[in-house]
């Protein structure tokens, strides 16, 4: 990918847009680490949890391998109402497994061109 960035940055709740005021304005950078898999996930996870009424970028450009249970916690994540999340430079092997999921539309993530 090109330097692109992706952001959800809208929240729904009842298909209105939420009030997003008490947000903090700045952007948290979140860098994924190349595997995430089963055991890494506790440490996501706490990581995750300390982003409540954040603006979180994850940086996406070094996951080479990321397991269902992996995802279905980012996908948990990115559709926070507590949040809003914005996708920088996913690798291809994270939008590939998103598209084998059938998460690309739901967490935010561009399908890759075959």
């Amino acid at each position: 990918m090109n330097d692109k960035t992706i952001e959800n940055s809208y929240q729904f709740e009842d298909n209105n847009v939420a009030e997003t005021d008490n947000f903090k304005s700045e952007w948290i950078k979140l860098e994924l680490e190349p595997i995430i898999t089963i055991p890494q996930l506790d440490i996501l996870k706490t990581q995750l949890d300390q982003f409540e009424n954040c603006r979180v970028q994850i940086l996406g450009e070094k996951v080479e391998r990321i397991d269902t249970a992996a995802f279905q916690l980012l996908l948990a994540f990115t559709n926070s109402p507590d949040v809003t999340v914005a996708w920088f430079e996913p690798s291809p092997e994270l939008c590939d497994v998103a598209k084998l999921l059938g998460f690309s539309a739901i967490i935010g993530l561009p399908t890759q061109e075959d």
